[in-house]
């Protein structure tokens, strides 16, 4: 018997070669029927040998999609259905199918957002309560713990205008010195821009206790080396362990953290911190938090310089939609342990607002507005005659193109301006970085 990979005849009698157009034509009618089966294992097999062809075709990308999605190949589902949808915005059918994959990749920001326009495109009621299903589904997940780990590498590059967050005066005023004269900065105390490199590792483990409460794991390193000198090459390490649960809508998180930092190869500070977290999820979405973080920062080459912190912020973030923002109030203070450096003590409030769209299926872009005002406790009467108050804002701007669930390209773009009542702290800061992202 004869088998031509589709159909076995019935007698030993040859059968005519099929045209190209004819063997295309029967693998598309044998991909529709294993998806009609629920067949999905064999024809995401099918469909993948297709691919090389038939990619970008609505019929094939659609039959490609659910062959993937039902088969847990769901990067590649979402690929085929990013397609459909950039090409068919107003088929509800293909919007609900990627907001469904992005549930199953757990992107559940990405899936609300979709789910809510499959809705907004007023579907039949079956598609609706479907819909809803899902919704609930997601505000459960939001009040629940699961087992995650996760791990971030990224790696960047870019210029920073003044990477020691110097004046770029020569010279300090005798007005606001106790000296009777100007006095002249070297190089080294100036402005100093240089182009540099950086590496970021973040990993992260949650593992519930039980169904609302977890404890979790954390672990950042980073490093930044700049081209053109050393002196102000950066290593920071952080670990964080913390126990989080729910009480109906609210999220708890206690956690302690340790952090150390480095400048050139020697140790900068390290610090030692408590931290309260409450995040309220409101009946539409949107969410209230409230922070503290109680700590206390020691300087190894100063015995008198150790610093008590402590931080309070109040933020709201606005339900996911296409466009989200977010803004947090910052209120604290750094209270110096020995009367001698109470001239780095200070208080200091603020707020930052954060914005960011979805700009297409793969990609997004973001933007933030910082101020912040601080007044330090006393005079450093060493060298100065006048209490040093500064006024610092900070606007930022970038954008991320996801490749895949994992993998994603990035830039972004900072300014920064300080203006002090002491001229040696007042200084303009410029940023420009691109990065690769992968995560899993």
């Amino acid at each position: 018997m004869a088998f031509n990979g589709y159909a076995q005849d019935a007698d030993e009698t040859p059968q005519p070669e099929l045209s190209p157009e004819q063997t295309a034509a029967a693998r598309m009618d044998a991909l529709a029927v294993l998806i009609k089966r629920q067949q999905y294992p064999q024809a995401y097999e099918l469909a993948t040998r297709m691919l090389p062809e038939k990619e970008g075709l609505p019929k094939f990308d659609f039959q490609y999609g659910m062959a993937a999605v039902e088969s847990g190949h769901y990067d590649q589902a979402l690929f085929a259905f990013e397609r459909l949808v950039l090409g068919f915005p107003n088929q509800t059918r293909y919007r609900l199918e990627l907001a469904r994959t992005h549930f199953y990749l757990r992107n559940l920001v990405r899936a609300e957002v979709e789910f809510n326009n499959v809705l907004k495109q007023n579907p039949p009621e079956p598609v609706k309560k479907n819909v809803m299903i899902f919704m609930d589904r997601i505000t459960d997940l939001k009040r629940s713990v699961e087992s995650k780990f996760m791990l971030v590498l990224d790696v960047g590059g870019g210029y920073d205008s003044n990477i020691n967050s110097a004046t770029s005066e020569k010279e300090l005023p005798k007005e606001e010195l106790i000296f009777p004269v100007d006095i002249a900065l070297d190089d080294a105390s100036r402005e100093t821009g240089s182009a540099y490199w950086s590496a970021l590792a973040h990993m992260a483990y949650i593992s519930p206790l039980t169904k609302t409460s977890a404890f979790d794991l954390r672990l950042v390193a980073s490093n930044r080396s700049n081209s053109d000198t050393p002196i102000y090459d950066l290593t920071t390490a952080m670990s964080e362990l913390g126990y989080s649960f729910y009480t109906g809508p609210v999220k708890w998180r206690g956690a302690g953290r340790y952090q150390f930092v480095q400048l050139d190869g020697e140790e900068l500070l390290s610090s030692l911190s408590a931290l309260g977290q409450a995040n309220w999820i409101l009946n539409k979405g949107a969410t209230i938090g409230f922070g503290i973080n109680y700590g206390m920062s020691s300087y190894p080459e100063d015995d008198d310089g150790d610093i008590t912190q402590q931080q309070f912020n109040l933020s709201y973030a606005s339900a996911p939609k296409k466009d989200n923002w977010k803004l947090t109030l910052i209120f604290g203070t750094d209270s110096a342990d020995e009367s001698s450096n109470n001239h780095n003590g200070k208080t200091y409030q603020g707020f930052t607002y954060q914005s960011s769209s979805f700009t297409s299926q793969r990609s997004n872009s973001y933007w933030l507005f910082s101020v912040l005002s601080s007044e330090y406790d006393e005079i450093n009467s060493a060298l100065y005659s006048k209490l040093r108050k500064d006024q610092n804002a900070t606007f930022g701007i970038g954008w991320r193109y996801n490749f895949n669930s994992h993998f994603s390209f990035r830039n972004d773009y900072s300014f920064t301006y300080n203006d002090s009542t002491l001229e040696a702290n007042t200084y303009k800061r410029a940023k420009a970085e691109v990065g690769l992202t992968y995560s899993f």
